[in-house]
């Protein structure tokens, strides 16, 4: 049932309207089917429900929103402006009056003194139909997550018929149930990537992303860097206040380090105490500078004790021809400040061209991919 919002004219039309079940309308319902059941990840799925919409209607523009909590983040739009001020609960009311009342909401002449955020997407004095994406649960309470907003002709003489409504809402129901399956894929997905106590990537995660990295650098021509900080003394944190001071001092560790880092790079909890960041496109002209920039935050992570950390740095391909050498570099650059009293950072020693040859050659060797006459003798 549609309702109207804001300075509103008459309700829409309710007789049927024969056009909106023609072939065209049925063919972009069947490919949105094919698409939600294909689609790998949500923003996939909203893409593919948007498009199909407007395609089936022709409107001129749309948004969808919806999460799978509370908040209200664009999930996928079309000819719309970018938005000042993120998309949230509350921050359009007539958004949040259909999530409440559970039905299709008409906004006749959008009011920039009405909806300020909605006016920023749309244009203003434009119509709008705001269709909300909920799914029944056991209890008879409908799970909200999320809305559907689009432009509706302006002047209204063609009018909207209710088919057309009770049309979009059947979509918006299948969106929601298929956006559902995918954000708990991709909450599973997180956790298995990311470490439990810290949030963030764990081993596994690390190598796959090195080895990914490692890949697009050896295409693009550009380095990688690998950092590798150990916590100094971290067990005394352990054994004089107890393990979950130090759980604490990790989480706080993790997150400074998350915050200290350029967007694109990876941070990872190695293991322990260990973490690792991977840097890519940074040569060693650049990554001993970040490698202190990362050791000062380790610093200032909130602790029981004050902590300092031991850091080694390599890069690729200055210091490694692949993951296994690069980790191995920087490890041993590790135990150098290790040894060298700790609280420091040290860069690996830059290997020569037949020692990276020589390296590729043992591993290859040791994988028996290297024929018998051209495997390194025993004495190099």
């Amino acid at each position: 049932m549609a309702n109207e919002s804001g300075r509103h004219s008459a309700r829409p039309p309710t007789e049927p309207d024969t056009d909106s079940a023609s072939g065209a309308q049925h063919e972009s319902l069947l490919r949105l089917a094919n698409d939600l059941l294909a689609a790998a990840d949500s923003h996939t799925a909203a893409t593919a429900v948007l498009d199909a919409v407007l395609e089936m209607y022709q409107f001129p523009r749309g948004v969808l929103l919806g999460a799978p909590d509370a908040r209200l983040p664009v999930l996928a739009s079309y000819g719309l402006a970018e938005p000042t001020t993120p998309a949230g609960q509350g921050r359009s009311a007539a958004v949040m009056t259909a999530l409440d009342q559970k039905e299709t909401t008409v906004v006749r002449r959008l009011d920039a003194s009405d909806e300020p955020w909605l006016a920023q997407l749309f244009p203003v004095g434009a119509d709008l139909l705001i269709v909300p994406m909920s799914i029944p649960t056991p209890d008879g309470e409908d799970r909200r997550y999320g809305a559907l907003l689009v432009q509706t002709p302006s002047p209204p003489e063609q009018g909207w018929r209710r088919i057309v409504i009770e049309s979009l809402e059947r979509v918006t129901a299948a969106a929601a149930r298929a956006l559902r399956t995918l954000w708990r894929m991709e909450h599973l997905e997180r956790l298995a990537a990311t470490d439990e106590l810290t949030m963030i990537a764990n081993r596994r995660t690390f190598n796959a992303s090195l080895e990914r990295e490692l890949n697009r650098g050896a295409r693009s021509g550009e380095p990688v860097s690998l950092v590798i900080l150990d916590l100094d003394d971290f067990k005394t944190v352990n054994d004089i206040h107890g393990h979950p001071a130090g759980d604490e001092a990790l989480r706080n560790v993790a997150a400074a380090l998350s915050i200290a880092c350029r967007d694109l790079d990876t941070a990872a909890r190695y293991g322990g105490e260990e973490f690792a960041v991977i840097l890519p496109d940074c040569g060693p002209d650049r990554c001993l500078d970040i490698a202190e920039r990362l050791r000062h935050a380790v610093a200032s992570a909130p602790a029981v004790r004050p902590l300092t950390a031991s850091a080694g740095v390599a890069s690729y391909p200055a210091h490694a021809s692949d993951s296994e050498s690069l980790v191995r570099a920087a490890d041993d650059a590790l135990l150098l400040s290790k040894r060298a009293g700790r609280d420091r950072t040290t860069l690996a020693r830059k290997v020569s061209a037949d020692e990276r040859r020589l390296a590729v050659a043992q591993r290859l060797t040791a994988q028996g991919r290297l024929p018998a006459d051209r495997r390194p003798s025993a004495g190099l």
